[in-house]
Order: C-alpha cells, then sequence, then structure tokens
C-alpha cells in the first residue's frame, strides 16, 4: 500500500456524532465498541462491525445494522432485453442483467409496479416523484414531498454520524421545463421536506472528506497515515479474522485515496479539465469518465456502509432530461437523445451500462464479511428508473438487491403487473416495516406489498 496517498478538506458535514466519536476515543483502552472510531490530529475513520469478544461488550449474537440505498437512472430503458423469469435454481435473466449473473441468487427482479402517471411520466417530473409517491406540483412554487431515503434518516438518522448520504453524477439544473414545471424536479430525487430537496455532493473527493472527517488541507498525506498509532493497538485486541477483516478495510481506503490522487494529478496537469469545474475546490473536480466517476460514488457507499458512517445512502446516476455523454460506450449523442431510440441497441448498451454500476456496487458489498454474512446481507439497494420509455411510465424498472437481515427473501422474480395491488409506495411501506419503521402510508398507499 502507499502510505503517501493523499487525503483531501473537509466541507465539515457532521452536525451530530462529534461526542459520540470523542467517547469512543477516551474508552479505546478499557473496552472497545464492536463499530470504533479513530482520531488523530482532525482526522478519523470508522471501522467496520468487528465480531471479536472483546469488541463486542454485551453485544454478543448482535447482527449489523440494516441498510438501504436507492441508485437512480432517468429517462427509461431498453424494454427487449430488461426481464428475468423464475426463481432460485431456475432463475433466467435478460441481456439487460448479465452484470448481476454471479449474485442472482441475492437479487429480486420486480416487474409490473406502477406510481401514478401523474407522479412519474413525463421528462420533467419523475425524479421527484420516484421516491415520494406524490406529484409534484407544477408552476413557479415548489411542492414535492418528504422522500423515503429521508423519511428513514430521520427516523433512523440518529444511530450514525451521518443521517444520509447523497450524492450524484450529474449537476442538477435550473429553469422550466416546457410542461411548466420547474426542472429542479428533474434533477433531485432526495426530498427533507416538500420544499426542500436534499443538494447532492457530486464532487467524489468531498464526498470522500465528508466520510472521514479529515480536517484541513494536508494533501499528500493520507487519513489512515493520522491514526495509525490507534489502529495498532485496536489490531491487537481483535481476533485473527478481525485483523484480515481491519486490513481489507484499510486498503479500500488507500485504493479510493490512490484513485482521487490520480484525478487530482489529471487536472492539475490539464488547465482546460481544471477550468471546466467552478465548484469550490476545482483541483480535484469530477473525473472526465463516467464510469469512474459512477465507480467512485458506488465505492464511497460501500466504504460508508462497510463502516457504520451511515445507513441511508442515495446515488443520483442521471437526471431526467439527462445531458450524460457516454463516448466509452462508443456513442456521441447525450442520454436525452438516445432515449427516443429507446429499442435501439445504442439505448440498449445505456441500460446495460447502468445496471453494471448497481452489480459493482452490489457485488463489493457481497464481498465484505459482517458477522455470518456480508453488508449486503444486512441491506437493501435498490435500482428503478421513473419510466418504462422515454415517454411512458405503465411500470416502474426496479430491481432490488440484499436481504435486509433475513426480512427479505431474494433470488426472486416477482411479477405484479396484473396483480390487484402493484403500487410502488406498497413497496415503500413495506421496506419502512423490515427497516423497523412503522408507517400507516406513504406515497398513495396505505398497505404493504404482497410476496415481498
Amino acid at each position: 500500500m502507499n502510505n503517501n496517498a493523499p487525503s483531501f478538506a473537509s466541507r465539515g458535514f457532521f452536525p451530530r456524532g462529534s461526542s459520540r466519536s470523542s467517547s469512543a476515543q477516551q474508552g479505546l483502552s478499557a473496552r472497545v465498541s464492536r463499530r470504533v472510531v479513530l482520531r488523530a490530529l482532525g482526522a478519523s475513520v470508522a471501522l467496520p462491525w468487528l465480531e471479536s469478544g472483546k469488541l463486542r461488550g454485551g453485544d454478543r449474537g448482535v447482527v449489523g445494522p440494516k441498510r438501504f440505498a436507492f441508485l437512480f437512472f432517468g429517462d427509461g430503458i431498453h424494454p427487449p432485453e430488461w426481464w428475468s423469469k423464475g426463481s432460485g435454481s431456475s432463475l433466467e435473466l435478460g441481456p439487460a442483467f448479465t452484470s448481476l449473473e454471479a449474485v442472482k441468487q441475492k437479487v429480486n427482479f420486480v416487474h409490473g409496479l406502477h406510481h401514478p402517471e401523474d407522479v412519474v411520466g413525463g421528462h420533467a417530473k419523475g425524479a421527484a416523484g420516484i421516491l415520494t409517491g406524490v406529484r409534484p406540483q407544477g408552476g413557479r412554487d415548489i411542492q414535492a414531498a418528504l422522500s423515503l431515503d429521508q423519511l428513514l434518516a430521520q427516523r433512523l438518522g440518529d444511530q450514525t454520524l451521518m443521517p444520509s448520504l447523497v450524492l450524484a453524477c450529474e449537476r442538477p439544473v435550473s429553469g422550466f421545463h416546457e410542461s411548466s414545471y420547474s426542472m429542479m424536479y428533474s434533477s433531485h430525487v432526495s426530498w427533507s421536506s416538500p420544499v426542500s430537496p436534499v443538494p447532492a455532493e457530486i464532487y467524489p473527493a468531498l464526498a470522500f472528506d465528508s466520510l472521514f472527517e479529515s480536517k484541513g488541507n494536508r494533501t499528500g498525506v493520507s487519513v489512515l497515515d493520522y491514526v495509525q498509532e490507534q489502529l495498532r493497538d485496536v489490531t491487537r485486541k481483535v481476533s485473527s479474522a478481525d485483523k484480515s477483516k481491519i486490513d481489507e478495510y484499510a486498503t479500500s481506503i488507500r485504493e479510493v485515496e490512490q484513485r482521487l490522487a490520480k484525478l487530482e494529478q489529471r487536472q492539475q496537469a490539464d488547465p482546460a479539465d481544471a477550468a471546466a469545474s467552478s465548484f469550490q475546490r476545482p483541483a480535484n473536480g469530477v473525473p472526465n469518465q463516467l464510469d469512474e466517476h459512477s465507480r467512485l460514488m458506488c465505492d464511497i457507499i460501500a466504504l460508508a456502509f462497510q463502516t457504520d458512517r451511515t445507513r441511508i445512502a442515495t446515488l443520483l446516476l442521471t437526471n431526467n432530461l439527462s445531458g450524460q455523454v457516454y463516448p466509452f460506450l462508443g456513442l456521441n449523442v447525450d442520454h436525452h437523445n438516445y432515449s427516443h431510440s429507446w429499442q435501439n441497441r445504442e439505448y440498449a448498451s445505456i441500460t446495460r451500462f447502468w445496471v453494471e454500476q448497481y452489480a459493482y456496487l452490489v457485488r463489493k458489498l457481497d464481498a465484505m464479511q459482517e458477522g455470518d454474512g456480508t453488508v449486503l446481507d444486512h441491506s437493501c439497494i435498490v435500482l428503478a428508473n421513473e419510466q418504462w420509455t422515454a415517454h411512458s411510465s405503465p411500470k416502474i424498472p426496479l430491481v432490488m438487491s440484499g436481504g435486509l437481515a433475513g426480512t427479505l427473501k431474494t433470488g426472486r422474480t416477482l411479477d405484479y403487473e396484473s396483480a390487484k395491488e402493484r403500487r410502488m409506495s406498497s413497496l415503500y411501506l413495506s421496506l419502512t416495516d423490515r427497516m423497523d419503521v412503522r408507517l400507516t402510508e406513504f406515497g398513495n398507499s396505505n398497505e404493504q406489498l404482497p410476496e415481498i
């Protein structure tokens, strides 16, 4: 491992948890908690959940925490390849899901769920409606609804240092669509109130900083270097299996830091790239390649879940009316234009690409051991699009991975297209119930989804 990988400056994201982190540090010599926060010179690292008896204290038998992540891409999918059939050993996947083949027994392929047309129909408002189940208001006044991720963050967020992590791979859009809806609706899936979209972090370096509280500008020094002594102290007190887990986790941090360092070096070497960034820290920038950007964001979600920094994450991969471009797929037109030819091979490759990014995160979480299972086994990771094709939303394209600590059966095709109850909001009620958040209604539903 490279001990000279750089760290990046923090933006002070943490409204909660500083006292909790301090108490964990003060009690380190007496008893180590299962999730340790190490601090030194303004840097902090939260270790994964560890299973050694010394680290468990009175928590013997407690499984890892339940987690929820939602990944969104807009403007429809390529329907001919988006299919699955069967369950268990007979589960077959369409070409859109090839990248999920290795983990398909931990995935549910959910077909036929529906949001009302006025919630997600058309280009302008679908992103705002996908996680709320409520139609955004047209005209000059902004009026959406509390989104599922932020409801969970409000109910569960005090259990972690960060109530939620909200990321994006595409910048938000301003102005109004010709349909009279604010473009704010097209580029925000996460809403903390009907009038307040949650600002999404688009910069991987700043998202990384928010996880590890790396204060100050210490270019050339890893956050791990500031906590090495404490890290060695913890390692001496755990089992060999947990030592391996800590080593694996530290390697993951190094790898992300090194990739961010390479990004910074490239942008410093290319003034045109640096000038293209107008945010607070242009030197760190946004990756030029969308595939690199999305993988970094998935890595950050994985680290956040592995360390229990947060249990709720949202990643907007594309806006509605997306301007994302895919030169690495051999395509030379933007996402939205290709969506109007959704039946063609070009759009098929875009659909497969986004499923591949989702599969990357799912496989990464499934490789992180936690208790008798993996981080994925204690999570629910959803990928969804607001429309079936570019201008039609008879059903929601949806994939859902992870067992949520044994409360979700996986490895299934679930087809609700002809079912009496097929509301997307009913699925959300089922998921909140399994996250131990009891609701009587959400969106346009007051009942849970059958078969989940």
